[in-house]
């Protein structure tokens, strides 16, 4: 038996990973890619083009393809379905890993249409994919849960943002604007001068992403702390990690994934109180959002506790990201987290 076949009772059951797509993410889904297939032999690799076609990729053409954070990555093997749809007969008694991030693969439709077919997945469902995509109605259901979150104003592009953007800075002083619904800090200003926040007006109205949200800076240590459902186990929160920033700098795509402006430390150097409030939240965020299999929540660590920012339910799982390096700081191996998330997909699915 190879290491991409699961045993779930008596019944032996195939994996493939999917990843790419047309997200803003699909070059952090590569390089997540290179690493969960280097730990873990799938039965097939599917991925994506920006067109929804898949083709089938090999471990080692993943492997060689080098600098896959700005690089794009196309696979030899010309597409053999249009779409996902059309190509899930062959995904029939397999399970699925989902190594999409970004708008694709982690706002629920994929998962939706997985559910409907009746298709194991890892990762939460469609309901929780979605809830926790929409930032602004995932604070609203972790408030609610008596999880701390930062004051917020909502502003979309079509309803002339000036006016109560620029209010709602003149009362805080320091702001941080972000998209409603995007990740990997796409669309992210940390407004700590007129200049910029300048450049957060006139981005708000030349990106994308319509709706954004506004919080009001909070002073303190920005965390982020992995959630694990072990099957059969108790919910295990992850060793945390901390982002430091170098002065001036802010935690955009190039500080997460090209190691530029920031220095990450995993596991942040916490008193045991202050780890254990972290994951703590990162536990309450997890299950008052639904989540299934693995969450990672981001958080700001004041001297009253920590913050609630969001919660990511598929998060990078490069070399470089949060939850393979908590794993390792924990003492546990990719491959068995890989493992585990297989056997609950197919727990889900009975």
């Amino acid at each position: 038996m190879g290491t991409g076949d699961i045993i779930v009772g008596m019944s032996k059951i195939a994996s493939v990973l999917l990843f790419g797509g047309n997200s803003d993410e699909r070059l952090v889904s590569v390089a997540s890619s290179q690493n969960l297939s280097a730990q873990f032999e799938f039965e097939e690799l599917w991925y994506f083009h920006r067109d929804g076609s898949i083709s089938v990729a090999t471990p080692e053409e993943i492997r060689k393809h080098e600098k896959p954070f700005v690089s794009e990555f196309t696979p030899k093997a010309p597409a053999f379905a249009k779409s996902l749809a059309e190509a899930l007969p062959r995904l029939k008694g397999k399970s699925v890993f989902l190594g999409f991030h970004g708008t694709e693969g982690e706002d629920g439709q994929i998962q939706a249409l997985l559910e409907e077919n009746q298709i194991p997945f890892t990762g939460s469902g469609s309901k929780s994919s979605a809830l926790c995509f929409d930032k602004l109605i995932a604070k609203d259901v972790v408030a609610r849960a008596g999880v701390k979150t930062a004051e917020h104003l909502v502003v979309e592009a079509s309803k002339d943002p000036a006016k109560a953007l620029t209010a709602f800075y003149k009362k805080h002083g320091r702001i941080v604007v972000k998209p409603v619904a995007s990740g990997s800090s796409f669309g992210l200003f940390i407004v700590t001068s007129d200049e910029i926040f300048e450049n957060a007006l006139a981005g708000i109205q030349s990106l994308p992403y319509g709706k954004f949200l506004a919080e009001a800076f909070v002073d303190g240590r920005e965390l982020t702390v992995g959630v694990w459902d072990q099957p059969g186990q108790e919910m295990l929160s992850l060793p945390p990690s901390e982002v430091i920033l170098n002065k001036g700098a802010s935690f955009d795509y190039e500080g997460k994934y090209l190691g530029k402006g920031s220095t990450e430390v995993t596991p942040a150097h916490l008193e045991p109180s202050q780890k254990a409030e972290a994951q703590e939240l990162a536990i309450r965020a997890h299950k008052a959002l639904g989540c299934y299999g693995y969450s990672r929540t981001d958080m700001i660590l004041t001297n009253d506790g920590p913050i609630f920012l969001e919660t990511n339910t598929l998060p990078g799982m490069t070399r470089a990201s949060f939850v393979p390096q908590q794993l390792e700081a924990a003492g546990l191996k990719l491959k068995d987290f890989i493992q585990s998330q297989l056997e609950l997909a197919s727990q889900r699915a009975k």
